[in-house]
């Protein structure tokens, strides 16, 4: 691994939410970690009322850590609205990792109810970014 690709990764773990990572390529092995939680997070935590949210919804979570795109460039058209109908396998954001555009599909159908990242937000693996309803 060069110092370029540790110098990206060092860079994605800083400006996301994860605490701690470790990675491992061949016989190199890294291991992160960031004390507290971030002050993004927190303010995530604090605006998210568990009860607010009904049974029948459905959360779509980030694959994988890096940036949140809602759109295939910037002014282009989101793939997906509020209120919208998706259905399983459509294309519905795009996570950016170490310069690599990975299209994420939905794994439910159901209609938009919220979009809990902005476009350019960092997400961090397994962080609910869409909440689809009935």
């Amino acid at each position: 691994m060069d110092t370029e690709k540790i110098k990206q990764i060092l860079a994605i773990f800083d400006q996301s939410a994860v605490s701690s990572m470790d990675l491992e390529v061949g016989d190199i092995k890294i291991k992160l970690k960031k004390e507290g939680i971030p002050v993004s997070v927190k303010e995530n935590l604090s605006t998210v009322d568990p009860s607010s949210k009904k049974k029948e919804e459905k959360s779509i979570k980030s694959p994988l850590v890096g940036t949140f795109y809602e759109s295939v460039k910037p002014g282009a058209s989101p793939f997906v609205q509020v209120g919208q109908r998706i259905k399983k396998g459509d294309v519905i954001c795009i996570v950016e990792a170490m310069k690599a555009m990975n299209e994420i599909k939905s794994n439910v159908d159901g209609v938009v109810q919220e979009i809990l990242v902005r476009d350019g937000d960092m997400v961090e693996y397994e962080q609910p970014m869409f909440v689809i309803g009935d």
